[in-house]
């Protein structure tokens, strides 16, 4: 005998309309004395045990009228006898029943001959789908059980190849933790590789920065001294040429350590209270002289809803206006250049403000907007040849800006000008610190000369050149040649200052530092050394480096150092730091008289 299959299982199902017959069965078991017919949603016609006879024009009649109607509808049978009507949704059929025994007044609607029967229609299909379960569940079991005859040993043969898969598995992740250790090891060892190239990166753009500001410091140094000698009309001229140009590639070396700072993510922000209209005032002063040259009108203007002291990094704020400006300057021969801070809304605590800077200049064509914040990159490629510029300046802006939170934006038009601008959120700077750096500022001593500096210096010609300028200034100078030296002057003479170069062969400045600090530290050494045996308070140091990088900066302090000097040596930094940094004995009126 032939196993049975799922084809022959699904032969079995019964089709609609066996379904519908099924139901005209137990409906005439619960109504023995009706009439009846089913009328399906095809349009067949399924007669009950007791046919009711019905001419095919009255039964559609019937049927588009009890699909239409919410209930029984009344007609009449071929035999004069009366029928109705009633469209079954869960059937989607009609039936059409008729009975001797019911009169006409009972099939009101609320009769109780219409609340039997759909009592009873509703029985009829409870009972149908009751069997439809049974046989379901029947039908269920059977495939139970062919598939348990006709598929056991796929089953095993499932589980056999399930712990196969699961033993490939396991397999596969040994291989692959042991090729994730190998991959971590080589990340490991290409991060240490990229880390060293950062830092040889770094090393040899702080070491470049050295040896270029190095020269800088005496080509820009002796053209200020040579500029401040009588000279002629057309040396003056040159003198203040090579000024200029050496300003100029300062600014280059500047902009490149910028940049390298930046993408290697080593630039931080400063948070000190700072004068904003001290800011723009001052960026607004440094361009009307050449504008005036030019017959450009340079203007500012601050919201009078921004606080006049705010928190934050004034330098970096400042470096931002002055690109921006000095690009206005390049671009712009006739019109006006305004500096522009606006109050936008308040968040947070915070006053947002937006800061422009608007030119009548050249403009931007529309495709080289975004161009422009590239690096090295220019809106023209003749803009090079004939405005000058490396293309530097506008990508570290956009950069510096998005560290103080905001974002670089430019509207141009060509011929019409331009309009750079960005939005920052400020904070107004505490009252406390207010007063504490007012307190500050009042509480600056006067430049005054007199005092011994040392100059620890390996350079010649910055000895020469930063022997000048504190000569100039009232002061006494003598020079060491490196850190070793130094120590030995401050054996045998006292100083009130150390101008302390951090770079320099056989003892550095940093080594120098830590010896000096050691020794005072310690009264018996402190004895031997003639600079330091007297002294109440530690030796002033000021760190002199070309290194401008702010980890140069904390190096400084961090060795003992109580200030910081870049080179090329600005006079007027120069000036200001040593009034600020001797002690207030060297000062005339706090001398002893003896």
């Amino acid at each position: 005998m032939t196993e049975p299959t799922f084809d022959t299982i699904f032969d079995d199902l019964i089709d609609a309309n066996e379904e519908l017959q099924g139901f005209l069965a137990i409906l005439d078991a619960l109504l023995p004395e009706a009439s009846m017919l089913l009328v399906s949603e095809a349009g067949a016609v399924l007669e009950g045990a007791r046919p009711l006879t019905l001419a095919p024009p009255v039964r559609e009649k019937l049927v588009r009228e009890a699909r239409a109607a919410d209930g029984f509808v009344a007609g009449k049978a071929d035999n004069g006898a009366r029928c109705h009507a009633v469209y079954l949704a869960k059937l989607s059929a009609v039936l059409i029943i008729a009975c001797a025994a019911a009169l006409e007044d009972d099939w009101e609607p609320g009769s109780a001959i219409t609340s039997l029967l759909r009592n009873t229609l509703e029985l009829a299909q409870y009972r149908q789908e009751r069997e439809m379960l049974v046989a379901d569940h029947e039908q269920s079991v059977r495939q139970i059980n062919i598939l348990q005859q006709q598929h056991g040993k796929l089953i095993e043969d499932n589980y056999r190849q399930y712990r196969l898969n699961q033993d490939r598995e396991k397999e596969y992740a040994r291989k692959l933790e042991s090729e994730i250790a190998k991959q971590t090891a080589e990340l490991r060892e290409a991060n240490a590789r990229l880390e060293e190239i950062s830092r040889l990166k770094s090393d040899f753009l702080a070491n470049m920065s050295h040896e270029l500001r190095t020269p800088m410091n005496a080509i820009i140094g002796f053209s200020e001294l040579l500029s401040e000698t009588p000279l002629a009309e057309e040396q003056l001229d040159y003198t203040r040429t090579i000024a200029q140009s050496a300003t100029s590639l300062l600014t280059l070396i500047n902009d490149i350590l910028d940049l390298a700072k930046i993408e290697a993510g080593k630039l931080e922000l400063e948070r000190l209270p700072f004068d904003l209209a001290e800011v723009v005032g001052n960026v607004a002063a440094m361009f009307k002289i050449p504008a005036r040259e030019k017959g450009v009108v340079v203007a500012s203007r601050i919201d009078r809803r921004i606080p006049k002291r705010i928190m934050g990094d004034s330098n970096r704020l400042r470096q931002v206006l002055i690109n921006l400006a000095g690009n206005a300057m390049k671009f712009t021969e006739q019109g006006g250049i305004d500096i522009l801070v606006d109050y936008e809304r308040e968040a947070a605590g915070q006053i947002v403000s937006r800061f422009s800077v608007r030119d009548s200049g050249i403009g931007i064509p529309a495709d080289r907007v975004e161009a422009i914040f590239e690096k090295f990159t220019q809106a023209d490629g003749s803009t090079t040849r004939k405005y000058g510029g490396t293309g530097l300046g506008l990508a570290i802006c956009l950069q510096l800006v998005e560290l103080m939170g905001g974002h670089l934006m430019v509207a141009s038009e060509v011929g019409k000008g331009s309009t750079f601008s960005f939005v920052i959120p400020l904070e107004e700077a505490p009252a406390e610190i207010i007063s504490i750096a007012e307190h500050k500022e009042a509480g600056r001593e006067k430049i005054f000369s007199g005092g011994r500096i040392l100059l620890v210096e390996d350079n010649a010609v910055n000895q020469r050149l930063a022997g000048i300028l504190i000569t100039r200034e009232g002061y006494e100078v003598e020079v060491a040649s490196d850190g070793a030296e130094a120590l030995e002057h401050l054996r045998h003479q006292t100083f009130d200052l150390v101008l302390m170069d951090v770079q320099m062969p056989n003892m550095d400045g940093m080594e120098a530092t830590r010896r000096i600090r050691k020794i005072e530290a310690d009264p018996a050494l402190r004895q031997g050394y003639v600079g330091l045996r007297n002294l109440q308070q530690p030796l002033v140091i000021v760190g002199l480096t070309a290194h401008a990088r702010k980890e140069d900066e904390t190096a400084c302090y961090e060795a003992g150092m109580n200030g910081f000097l870049t080179k090329p040596i600005i006079k007027a930094k120069l000036v200001m730091i040593l009034s600020e940094m001797m002690p207030p004995a060297t000062c005339p009126e706090n001398k002893d008289p003896a």
